[in-house]
């Protein structure tokens, strides 16, 4: 099996009132996940228990 380095991801800084966002590990459904910065206007969230890097789901839009 072979090993492939983690992507890094260029993440930018995070406004300091989102600074304090937790959001639930898709994982492990942990709640502790905290933010580690922002790719784009998305907030990038890092689980402690599993390590996996993650950013929320977008509402989809519904048109009427």
């Amino acid at each position: 099996m072979r090993k492939y380095k983690p992507v890094e991801l260029p993440l930018k800084d995070v406004p300091q009132q989102f600074a304090a966002e937790h959001a639930v590990c898709p994982n492990c459904q942990d709640r502790g996940a905290g933010v580690i910065g922002r790719l784009g206007l998305r907030l990038v969230f890092r689980c402690e228990s599993c390590r996996v890097r993650f950013h929320r789901p977008t509402a989809s839009v519904q048109l009427l």
